[in-house]
């Protein structure tokens, strides 16, 4: 009788398992500025925001929503354990649709205490400074071309996974993020 038992409910955890492509995401480009932040008592750049965008949609007749976000950075000591992601729908509505649908953000990086990326930020600091801002934005363009050392040894390699719920259970999908 246990066998039979034991057969029903591995048969009908298989039969239940799902291998369809529930949601399909991409990464695109999000020619927001990088942001720049000055620590309180202006002595250093504290956190780098840098502009993340992605496409969701869903494959199936299911109502399926975005939720979260979790950040994983390769670098600690620029974001400890998880780092702060965050990402919104370009219309407030957080639903996916049978056709792709744009979501914004960015990641938040703390580099205050990071000598290497303050030697290379230095000319932003020396202008926050001179005109009394406590932000400057960089173009993702001029970013991207002149602090690729930045990017490829200190960002790159940086992993979310992505949260959505069909009001039964929870969809993950992680994805290695890109910065280039």
């Amino acid at each position: 009788m246990k066998s039979i038992i034991f057969i029903f409910f591995i048969v009908f955890v298989v039969g239940c398992n799902s291998h369809e492509n529930i949601v399909s995401v991409r990464q695109v480009q999000n020619d927001s500025p990088v942001i720049l932040r000055i620590r309180k008592d202006r002595t250093a750049i504290h956190s780098l925001l840098y502009p993340i965008a992605f496409e969701f949609k869903k494959n199936g007749n299911r109502e399926i929503y975005y939720f979260e976000s979790s950040y994983f950075a390769k670098h600690d000591e620029l974001c400890p354990g998880t780092g702060e992601c965050w990402l919104k729908s370009e219309n407030q509505n957080d639903n996916l649709a049978y056709s792709y649908k744009k979501f914004y953000g960015g990641v938040l990086f703390t580099i205050e205490n990071n000598d290497t990326i303050q030697t290379h930020l230095y000319k932003y600091y020396k202008k926050m400074i001179k005109e009394n801002k406590d932000t400057i934005h960089v173009s993702l363009k001029e970013f991207n071309n002149h602090f690729k050392y930045i990017i490829d040894n200190f960002f790159e390699g940086d992993s979310i996974y992505l949260h959505f719920h069909d009001h039964k259970r929870w969809i993950d999908v992680p994805l290695r993020v890109s910065f280039n």
